[in-house]
């Protein structure tokens, strides 16, 4: 197993305190900056469920999403969405390591950091879904060479990790002989919602590169991953800072129950 160094830019490594969680099956009442509620947002998906509520959330998160552009948007991603404290310190999505200051792009690039495609441009994040900030995170470079393009999963046998304890992430392979990433455990819910947001976003109106080989693998653990790491306030507000700058939502960091009641468990996800 060969071992990476978690920091080569930092001489101390950092982390913030762990958010507190909803217990697992407990929705929020979540309420946008204004205290203006969303049931007015999700409207349309109402009494809805499985291939007819996948579509209403298909219709709503697609309206008024504005193209940043790739630039823009990873300056909004390490500027505004990932500093929500503003005080220029942002996480490695891998490991929860902090760095700073970063205010854009090049400060997080000066740092270390790169930007993770949850779903990889490999894979179909191309277009408007490469600058689309509900999948997209932060991420130490060396670390997101590593996960290169591999789908995400859980590590039995590990050929390579960074970080230790609460904070590693590692890459091998899995129970089924699939060689995955797997990060370290405060983010596998948040990075489950980002990968099931992106499907209903993109799956009914994709582009000729958009392939399901990752998430067809992926997609078990993802509803596992959901869980076991239920939505933070951090997350909604997140969620919060995309909207404000790309104009749509994750509807399942706001309605965690409508992962069910889509039943991903058992969707038909078919041949590309």
């Amino acid at each position: 197993m060969q071992l990476a160094s978690l920091s080569p830019v930092s001489t101390a490594v950092q982390f913030r305190p762990v958010s507190p969680t909803l217990a697992a099956g407990t929705t929020a009442t979540h309420q946008r900056e204004g205290g203006e509620d969303l049931t007015k947002y999700y409207a349309t998906a109402q009494g809805k469920e499985g291939a007819e509520l996948l579509r209403a959330l298909h219709l709503i998160v697609r309206t008024g999403h504005v193209d940043r552009g790739y630039a823009q948007a990873r300056d909004e991603l390490f500027g505004e969405v990932e500093d929500l404290d503003g005080d220029n310190r942002i996480e490695d999505l891998f490991t929860g390591e902090v760095r700073g200051p970063i205010t854009d792009r090049k400060n997080g690039y000066d740092k270390g950091f790169n930007t993770e495609h949850t779903w990889p441009q490999s894979k179909g994040a191309t277009g408007i879904a490469q600058s689309d900030l509900h999948h997209l995170h932060p991420a130490d470079t060396i670390t997101n060479e590593r996960r290169g393009h591999l789908p995400y999963g859980d590590v039995v046998t590990i050929d390579w990790s960074v970080g230790e304890g609460v904070h590693q992430a590692k890459r091998g392979v899995d129970a089924l002989g699939t060689t995955v990433f797997e990060p370290h455990a405060a983010v596998k819910g948040d990075i489950a919602r980002g990968l099931l947001y992106f499907y209903t976003r993109y799956a009914q109106s994709r582009t000729s590169d958009f392939t399901l080989e990752n998430f067809r693998h992926e997609l078990p653990t993802l509803l596992a991953w959901n869980k076991a790491d239920p939505v933070t306030d951090a997350e909604r507000a997140r969620n919060d800072a995309v909207q404000k700058v790309q104009g749509n939502r994750n509807p399942y960091v706001d309605h965690p129950e409508f992962i069910d009641q889509v039943k991903f468990a058992t969707l038909d996800l078919g041949r590309d």
